[in-house]
């Protein structure tokens, strides 16, 4: 108990012997809580617009690499590409697997694009031709050039190559939804 008191004494008289030493001889120079409120917002507000950036940008990445693992991973015995089996069987399955990471406006064209009506044993063989034109796991985030009109819902952003990516919120996760 004795030693419970004398680190409880020890840890206040470092934190006042600390806040004596930070504070200024000269207070004029500190900032008035006024000045102080007034920057506050502005700091949260940038750090806020980053994150959010950030998450659509992520989120058009791992919808990519979603995309990559069920229509360009798995093959057949042959060496054709096919639908991941792991992940799905068909069109309608392979658009509830994505249905996480793509938007519902974006899902037909893209599951569409991949899966053909060939099988290849139980699995159907997917397109080869990306349906990307550039890939955007190679990117790295000082390549990208974000939409200074980005909102908490909808972030945009383009790549060195020139292509947009639109990534949207939807139920509180960003789901890409389109790409130019």
């Amino acid at each position: 108990m004795t030693l419970k008191k004398t680190a409880a004494g020890l840890l206040i008289l470092t934190m006042a012997v600390t806040g004596a030493a930070c504070t200024s001889k000269d207070s004029t120079t500190s900032p008035t809580p006024a000045a102080t409120a007034t920057v506050a917002p502005q700091a949260t507000a940038a750090v806020t617009q980053d994150a959010t950036n950030m998450k659509g940008y992520i989120a058009a990445r791992i919808a990519r690499e979603k995309v990559d693992y069920l229509f360009a991973e798995a093959k057949s015995a042959d060496g054709a590409f096919v639908v991941n089996p792991i992940a799905a069987t068909d069109k309608e399955t392979a658009k509830k697997f994505l249905a996480s990471y793509v938007d519902a406006a974006m899902l037909d064209t893209l599951v569409n694009h991949y899966v053909t009506d060939t099988k290849a044993g139980a699995t159907y063989l997917t397109n080869t031709k990306s349906y990307f034109t550039d890939n955007i796991l190679t990117t790295k985030k000082e390549e990208i050039t974000f939409d200074k009109a980005n909102t908490p819902e909808l972030v945009k952003f383009t790549t060195k190559d020139g292509v947009t990516y639109t990534a949207k919120k939807v139920n509180d996760k960003y789901l890409l939804s389109e790409v130019k």
